[in-house]
């Protein structure tokens, strides 16, 4: 009886440890300015904050989408969904400093 239980709850515990694993491969820590690009999926009226479909970030994070504070709401003021963006990132707080449109969407 014990053997089933533990052979049931082996592949459970696997899972779990591979799961930490991978959690820790793609928290990198990284602390400093990065640079990136990426596509602007949604900005959020009156916070400012952006989505992005962003390719790698250099040193902090791999290509993902995700939403980001912006420093200030005139970051992304003039910022419209489907534009390409070049950005400068505080890695420490996932802060967008700074972005430069590189193309409007289409």
């Amino acid at each position: 009886m014990q053997f089933a239980k533990l052979r049931l709850a082996l592949p459970l515990i696997v899972c779990g440890l591979a799961a930490s694993d991978a959690a820790e491969v793609q928290e990198t820590g990284a602390e400093g300015i990065f640079y990136g690009r990426g596509l602007v999926k949604a900005v959020e009226p009156g916070t400012g904050w952006v989505t992005l479909a962003h390719n790698d970030i250099m040193g902090c994070m791999p290509a993902m989408e995700m939403m980001f504070r912006v420093r200030a709401p005139e970051v992304s003021r003039e910022l419209r969904p489907g534009d390409t963006i070049d950005f400068t990132l505080d890695g420490g707080k996932y802060v967008i400093l700074d972005a430069k449109l590189v193309s409007h969407a289409e």
